[in-house]
């Protein structure tokens, strides 16, 4: 999977607070919390970022093997498509 992924661009707005990103969600003005390793991840999501490229930027920072690496994007990915918060592919 090494298509460009992004975060979705309308209706969400966020920012950085100390180590978190905070959202929100202006559709069903919901509010989430991203935690340090996702609040890695999500500048590069807003830029666009493929999927190896999230996994070595978590390697690198929180100096984590490449298989948990992936498997910690995965599932934040996941998470974010369970939440509608990435752009259609």
């Amino acid at each position: 999977m090494n298509e460009t992924l992004r975060l979705r661009a309308d209706d969400m707005s966020w920012r950085s607070v100390e180590s978190e990103i905070v959202v929100l969600d202006q559709r069903d003005s919901t509010y989430l919390a991203v935690n340090q390793a996702g609040s890695a991840l999500w500048p590069l999501l807003a830029e666009g970022a493929t999927r190896p490229q999230l996994a070595a930027e978590l390697a690198e920072r929180f100096g984590i093997d490449q298989v948990r690496a992936e498997a910690d994007v995965d599932a934040f990915l996941e998470y974010l498509a369970g939440r509608d918060l990435l752009a259609p592919a």
